[in-house]
């Protein structure tokens, strides 16, 4: 998964990108298929692999949560923790396991690397963050024409390097690439007209039905084409709403296309996107440092808040004890003031698993 991004403003937490991802009218559907397509792997699998290209991975959610609380192309790491404490029982810990959040009082990496460059006068495009497999790797794009990219990229590969030497983050490694801006233009699909269309004709025969739904529309092409339906999961109209939209499929010849129904609980999506700001404060850290061995940070709020943390230990007593320690850390993290006021008494619990996803802590 790559991480992608293009800071002009300071985009510290989740909650704020995703104000920022507005669907453009031309690209909305790709992008929908994209993140329906993804959603589908993870309902019809069993279990998630750590080794998945997702970086947090969440378990049991809908539509909305995903596409709204960061299955998604772009995460972005960021807080600003003012008090940080580690009680005498765990300052032997630190020792040995850094304590969470030490760095948090700064920007997030990749906000203090583009806009250091930047500040540098160097034309940087993008910054993106890929995680597959573990591996880590952030790779800066830069802008203007091929002599000028030859010019700066050693220079620019040294200062990145030291900001993650000064954050002792030695997981990633970087890479410097030139951004050609004609390979990211977008060609719409001709058939998008269409479906724009008929979305329309959706959202009109609602409106005159009185239903009220959180979203309705075609997304994706050819076989993988369906309306995705998101409505509240106190719905009374559900079939009644259906109906609405497979005449509107019919009138316009995609009877065969089919509608898939997402149950929206408002009260648990607040608790996602709330718990997703967390992890991002907490994954920062532990995915930065190889002596935390953490390779993938994920959370659920199904029944109730969980944080999962996937290591690349293998499973051993003295593991055992290291993971029950590095617990200690992130708990001791969670109960900061600044965190306190986030997690909003919500009770949770951190596991911690060993390679294989069996249980360490």
């Amino acid at each position: 998964m790559k991480k992608r991004f293009n800071s002009f403003k300071d985009d510290s937490s989740l909650e704020k990108l995703n104000e920022e991802l507005v669907w453009k009218s031309n690209r909305k559907q790709k992008q929908k298929q994209r993140l329906l397509e993804a959603i589908d792997q993870l309902e019809q699998s069993e279990s998630v692999k750590p080794e998945k290209d997702i970086f947090f991975k969440k378990q049991n959610r809908p539509l909305r949560n995903v596409v709204y609380c960061g299955i998604a192309l772009v995460i972005l790491s960021g807080a600003f923790i003012s008090s940080a404490f580690v009680s005498p029982a765990m300052a032997q810990v630190a020792a040995k396991i850094p304590y969470l959040g030490q760095i948090f009082k700064r920007e997030s990496v990749g906000t203090e690397i583009i806009n250091t460059l930047r500040e540098k006068g160097y034309k940087i495009d993008l910054l993106g963050q890929n995680y597959y497999g573990g591996r880590k790797q952030i790779e800066v794009h830069v802008g203007g024409p091929e002599k000028y990219f030859k010019d700066v990229k050693e220079d620019i590969y040294k200062i990145t390097k030291d900001i993650l030497t000064a954050r002792k983050y030695d997981t990633y490694k970087v890479k410097v690439t030139r951004y050609d801006v004609s390979q990211d233009k977008y060609k719409p699909d001709p058939r998008q007209e269409k479906y724009d269309k008929i979305n329309q004709e959706i959202a009109v025969e609602l409106k005159n039905h009185s239903y009220h739904v959180l979203d309705a529309g075609i997304a994706g092409f050819d076989s993988d084409a369906r309306v995705a339906l998101e409505v509240l999961d106190t719905e009374k109209h559900i079939e009644d709403i259906k109906q609405v939209i497979s005449d509107v499929l019919v009138k316009n010849n995609e009877e065969k296309t089919p509608i898939k129904v997402y149950k929206i609980n408002l009260k648990k999506q607040e608790q996602e996107s709330r718990w997703g700001n967390i992890l991002d404060d907490v994954g920062e850290d532990l995915l930065g440092k190889e002596e935390y061995h953490v390779k993938m940070v994920g959370y659920s709020v199904h029944p109730e808040p969980q944080v999962f943390i996937y290591t690349s230990l293998s499973y051993s007593e003295e593991n055992k004890q290291f993971a029950n320690k590095l617990e200690g850390v992130i708990d001791e993290f969670l109960q900061t003031d600044d965190m306190k006021a986030k997690i909003k008494g919500n009770p949770y619990k951190i596991i911690i698993y060993a390679k294989g996803k069996k249980k360490l802590n």
